[in-house]
């Protein structure tokens, strides 16, 4: 039997359950990989609570030790709870060391190992010279440092050794990614003080070490990834201040709608209970493919669970936005933000404000109709738009507020807030208007999907209408879909599209779906993608063009001799969910009831 791998980090979301974010796991490796060249620089992960981040380091972290990358993982996760500055720099440098030395040695055990102190490290027995370096030159040093003086000396010694990740990348070329989960709350919880006992928050300001980053966020030998939940906290953090302008952005949004359905078969499975794919597509439209969500609702503890009907997916959503796991954790957001989100002088008013914003649901707030509604100046709105804002539950960008992309926020607000305020006019959060568009869209969802799975791999030409050839599915740099205008004037939709360079030469896909029982593809349309691709071309500045029509009905046989002479792939339904299945998108092209 052999023995499972030991892994640097304990993940809490098993294998079975990680789903998604193979793309951005892949540009944070790219990321990573780079430090050694010397061209990364600090970026900050950001996504509301609960979305996946740690998860996803934790991921990053046990995909990158093992590879000789020679930059070394160093991975700090921030704990909510008050402590002084000289337990924090112990705590933080042990670990900087451990995982340090663990990766010179290639050692997962020693990597996670907390119970290990800095004199074990010092006294580690190894033939490793870089290690023995690090031990004379650094442990011993440390260590001589901290026992011979007391709490005063703390900043200092922080302030001192703030640059030993990077000296060390240039002496021993052993470079390191300092990765530290939830990072604004460096400026909350650290007290420079002899004994976190005599810490009274209400009278003594903690330390904010995110400033003494400063210099370091600056580095190409020990550049920084920083993650934090509380959006607006970790925005401001690495946007103003010493930390202004050295931090690039990655924002983590919610899987997928096919990727949640994915997740919410495989959690359900693993619960030995199943859910058919258009039901499975079903729940994850409903909470917008939020992975807790999905999560929640699995691990429901709704009577009559029941997951074989829509009407059953329904009740299972209704109890946890109003009673479950979902209510749990926005109610206490809620309390925990109170002094934003209830410091009216109006109370009522600003419940009915904080109501009526749940209709902008990832768009502008419109301020001005909210005021008009509640018959209030804007400024007053204005005022507990800000304070929201200030509470993570909307966001700013281009001076505007927008409200997040979650329903289930939305749908938590609603309940919590609604039965309280006499008659104001009731906004409508349904999610079948959305379930119908995702009928019409799933199968452009699918595509999209797997054309960012595509990383270069050799694929059966018979899978794009070429059997006999061999097809290379490109590793696209840029992808998206949009609107163009075609040379007879109409605008068209393009589904999906990406491109990617080889020997200095820009190339393009393009596709084109339809969705459609019984209905094949027409020549006339397959006519009006090639030109509607022609224009994507010169629009991506693309020297070459590869035009990929996937169509669930079918084709018609002057489409396919239309097709074959333009050199263009084409894909029918059971191509698609064969393609679908080889990047592990566990969902199919199904006709919808």
């Amino acid at each position: 039997m052999v023995e499972p791998r030991v892994l640097p980090v304990e993940e809490m979301v098993s294998e079975e359950e990680f789903t998604d974010r193979v793309e951005i796991l892949r540009e944070l490796e790219d990321w990573y990989r780079n430090i050694k060249r010397r061209i990364s620089s600090s970026l900050a992960l950001i996504s509301p609570r609960r979305m996946g981040k740690t998860a996803l380091l934790d991921r990053l972290v046990n995909t990158v030790f093992f590879k000789d990358y020679d930059v070394a993982p160093f991975y700090f996760k921030m704990k909510r709870e008050e402590t002084t500055l000289r337990k924090f720099l112990l705590e933080y440098y042990t670990t900087f060391f451990r995982q340090y030395i663990a990766y010179i040695l290639k050692d997962p055990a020693l990597y996670g190992d907390r119970g290990m102190k800095l004199r074990d490290l010092l006294k580690l027995k190894t033939n490793n010279e870089k290690v023995q370096y690090v031990q004379r030159e650094h442990l011993a040093r440390f260590i001589e440092r901290y026992e011979g003086y007391d709490w005063q000396d703390a900043r200092n010694h922080w302030e001192d050794m703030i640059a030993t990740p990077e000296f060390l990348g240039a002496m021993l070329g052993v470079h390191v990614a300092v990765i530290i989960d939830e990072f604004q709350d460096m400026k909350f919880y650290i007290y420079d003080a002899e004994d976190e006992k005599e810490v009274d928050p209400e009278i003594h300001r903690p330390t904010d070490l995110t400033a003494t980053y400063d210099r370091k966020s600056q580095s190409r030998r020990a550049p920084m990834l920083v993650s934090g939940s509380a959006v607006t906290m970790i925005f401001r953090t690495v946007m103003g201040g010493p930390l202004g302008g050295r931090f690039g952005f990655k924002y983590l949004k919610p899987m997928a709608i096919e990727d949640g359905a994915t997740l919410i078969k495989k959690l359900l499975r693993m619960r030995g209970s199943d859910i058919t794919d258009e039901l499975a597509i079903y729940l994850s439209s409903q909470v917008n493919g939020h992975p807790y969500y999905v999560y929640c609702c699995a691990e429901s503890d709704c009577p009559d669970k029941d997951f074989t009907t829509k009407e059953g997916i329904d009740r299972v959503v209704e109890y946890e936005v109003t009673r479950g796991k979902i209510f749990g954790f926005w109610e206490t957001h809620f309390q925990e933000n109170r002094k934003y989100i209830n410091q009216d002088n109006d109370i009522e008013l600003g419940k009915k404000i904080i109501y009526y914003f749940t209709k902008y649901n990832n768009a502008p707030v419109d301020i001005e109709e909210i005021a008009g509604k509640l018959k209030v100046s804007k400024y007053a709105v204005e005022e507990k738009i800000e304070k929201l804002y200030q509470a993570d539950l909307v966001y700013r960008s281009d001076f505007k507020y927008y409200t997040f992309n979650d329903i289930m926020l939305m749908r938590y607000i609603q309940h919590r807030y609604e039965n309280e305020l006499k008659d104001v006019e009731k906004v409508d959060l349904g999610q079948q208007g959305l379930f119908n568009y995702v009928k019409g869209k799933f199968l452009e969802m699918v595509v999209q999907n797997i054309m960012s799975k595509f990383n270069n791999e050799d694929l059966d030409g018979r899978l794009f209408g070429h059997p006999g050839e061999v097809i290379k599915a490109p590793l696209f740099r840029a992808r998206g879909d949009m609107v163009v205008k075609l040379p007879s004037s109409a605008e068209h939709q393009v589904d999906a599209y990406g491109d990617y360079e080889k020997d200095g030469v820009k190339h393009i896909w393009v596709a084109e779906c339809k969705y459609r029982k019984d209905e094949p593809m027409t020549s006339k349309e397959v006519e009006k993608a090639i030109e509607a691709a022609g224009v994507v071309k010169v629009i991506r500045n693309a020297r070459d063009m590869k035009v990929w029509l996937v169509s669930t009905g079918g084709f018609t046989k002057d489409a396919l001799e239309l097709m074959r002479e333009n050199g263009c792939l084409f894909s029918g339904q059971d191509e698609i969910n064969e393609i679908a299945r080889l990047y592990g998108i566990g969902v199919k092209i199904v006709e919808f009831q």
